[in-house]
């Protein structure tokens, strides 16, 4: 091989040693050589198997007993999961959604901090070329990147810089079984006639291709690095409770207008929207128009909205009331991708809404719950009305009445990201109320 994924993998510190890792194994040469690399390493990581049937061939059944097989041969935990896809979906995206559910379950229940899967420079430079040709955000054209964040979750992608043809050596050099499907051959599949006719003919144009798209990729990821430090700045000064200051908005530079755009379209769908370079022109025109109160729909129940001097992200779902009463510490859940941790000691990982609670009797119960007619929060002097604090922040109406708020049985005591109450009582004890989004 051109590259020692051992030493690529210590480099880069991607794993910590005796760490628990998920590793998405499909039976294919890529995870499987990622297979052999791990088991045979120095770093003695626990390795939790998960293996995803999409029922599309004959042989996946027959594949799925061999790795479980394998798994047992190793002594290592197997995790199995047979994709339900509508035939009127699209396969490729719904399955991936899936995988990714799934393999963030399995690290849940064996808590594993990180997904490992076998994505490679291969999978890099079509991902790159498809993006090109279709159209992304600026940060879009770097491609897949090697460690993704997703909530306490890592995506680790060792196999990155390394080659389908080091890939094949590899596997061929340590006798390593694997099995092909063959629907890869198959030009039905978008990404299919990228791999097997668009890109061999670059190729012939230039034989260093994968070595261009890295170059460009680490163009895009450079200027990428210093449009977000100034989009952070913005957002830092302009952005409240999912919504940034239109006005403010519209001073900015086009393309700081795009990464701020991502950002929040980021934050509401935690990463699972990926908005085309059309949709922002149409979003900024929106955003420049005198019009008010408009929205633009982003597809997937998600639409922009433009409203009282601000813009945000907003999920078309039934709205659904909260009112959870709080009796001991512990992590309370909104959603599956949103919950609250409410903690007498405070916690290392650094969420960004969180609430210190000062008390000096009986803190319990406390209740998370949607904002009511009539709240009122306390201030160094005096109570504020909940309705003058949220009318102040210029929180959009349609926000308000869906806004979540920890409170006792007298007064709100947070609302995140917008206020938290003051108070000149004596602070012997503390509370951590920490938002994870």
């Amino acid at each position: 091989m051109n590259i020692d994924l051992r030493k690529y993998i210590e480099k880069n510190n991607m794993f910590d040693k005796n760490e628990t890792i998920v590793l998405a194994l499909s039976g294919g040469v890529d995870s499987m050589v990622l297979f052999n690399v791990l088991t045979t390493s120095d770093l003695d990581l626990k390795i939790i198997l998960a293996h995803v049937n999409h029922n599309k061939r004959e042989e996946s059944k027959m594949e799925y007993q061999m790795l479980k097989k394998l798994a047992k041969k190793h002594n290592i935990p197997f995790e199995g999961y047979e994709v339900e896809i509508n035939d009127n979906s699209n396969f490729h995206d719904d399955s991936r959604n899936q995988r990714y559910a799934f393999f963030k379950v399995v690290a849940q229940k064996h808590k594993a901090s990180k997904i490992v899967v076998a994505h490679h420079l291969d999978d890099q430079v079509e991902t790159i070329i498809m993006r090109l040709i279709r159209g992304t955000s600026f940060s879009g054209y770097a491609g897949i990147p090697s460690i993704r964040k997703d909530r306490n979750i890592s995506i680790v992608r060792p196999l990155m810089k390394v080659a389908k043809e080091d890939i094949l050596d590899y596997a061929r050099d340590n006798d390593i079984i694997y099995y092909e499907d063959l629907s890869n051959s198959e030009d039905f599949y978008t990404r299919n006639r990228y791999r097997n006719k668009i890109i061999p003919l670059l190729r012939i144009e230039n034989p260093n291709l994968n070595e261009r798209i890295l170059q460009f990729r680490d163009y895009i990821e450079s200027a990428d690095l210093v449009l977000d430090r100034i989009k952070n700045e913005f957002i830092e000064q302009n952005s409240f409770y999912n919504t940034v200051n239109l006005e403010n908005f519209n001073k900015l530079e086009r393309i700081i207008k795009i990464k701020v755009l991502t950002h929040i379209v980021n934050s509401a769908t935690n990463n699972s929207l990926e908005i085309l370079y059309e949709q922002y022109n149409s979003i900024i025109q929106l955003c420049s128009s005198n019009i008010p109160n408009q929205s633009y729909s982003l597809g997937d129940n998600y639409t922009f909205k433009k409203e009282y001097d601000c813009i945000y992200i907003e999920k078309d779902v039934p709205f659904k009331k909260v009112n959870i009463e709080i009796t001991k510490c512990g992590e309370y859940f909104i959603s599956d991708n949103h919950s609250f941790i409410f903690s007498d000691k405070k916690i290392e990982h650094k969420y960004t809404n969180n609430f210190e609670l000062c008390y000096n009797s009986e803190v319990f119960p406390l209740y998370l719950r949607n904002r009511e007619n009539g709240d009122k929060m306390k201030l160094k002097v005096g109570t504020k009305k909940i309705k003058d604090i949220l009318i102040d922040k210029k929180i959009p109406q349609s926000k308000r009445d869906k806004l979540l708020v920890v409170s006792n049985k007298e007064t709100v005591l947070w609302i995140p990201e917008i206020k938290k109450s003051l108070s000149n009582d004596p602070c012997i004890k503390k509370l951590y109320i920490y938002e994870v989004k």
